[in-house]
C-alpha cells in the first residue's frame, strides 16, 4: 500500500511539473485566453520557475524515506493544491479542481503514510 500511494505522489506530482511546463510554451492553457499578454506571459513564467523544482522535488523526496521533513513539504504541496482548487472553483474550471483534488489527495496520503 506504502509503494502505491508513493508512486500516485510522484504521479501526481510529475504532472503539475509537466503542466508547468506546458504553459511555458503556451502560456494560453493557464489562462484559457485568446490573446495572451505580456503580464500573462510574466505570471507563466513566474509559476513555472516555481512549479517545475517544486513538483520534482515532492516526487522524489518520498524515495529517500520518510520522517518530519518529509511529511511537512508533502503537507506544504498539499495546501498548495488546496489553493489551486478554491482558485479554480472561482473560474469554474474543472480539470483543473480535479487534477488539483488529486495531487492534494496524493500528497496528504502519501505524507501521513511515510510518518
Amino acid at each position: 500500500m506504502t509503494t502505491t500511494i508513493v508512486w500516485f505522489n510522484l504521479i501526481a506530482s510529475l504532472a503539475s511539473a509537466a503542466w508547468a511546463a506546458v504553459t511555458l510554451f503556451r502560456p494560453a492553457t493557464l489562462s484559457n485566453s485568446r490573446q495572451v499578454t505580456a503580464g500573462e506571459e510574466f505570471y507563466v513564467r513566474m509559476y513555472a520557475a516555481r512549479a517545475l523544482p517544486f513538483g520534482l522535488a515532492i516526487g522524489a523526496l518520498p524515495f529517500w524515506g520518510g520522517g518530519v521533513a518529509v511529511m511537512s513539504i508533502l503537507i506544504a504541496a498539499a495546501f498548495v493544491q488546496i489553493a489551486d482548487i478554491f482558485i479554480a472553483v472561482q473560474r469554474k474550471n474543472l480539470r483543473m479542481i480535479g487534477g488539483a483534488a488529486a495531487g492534494a489527495i496524493a500528497h496528504l496520503a502519501c505524507a501521513f503514510v511515510l510518518y
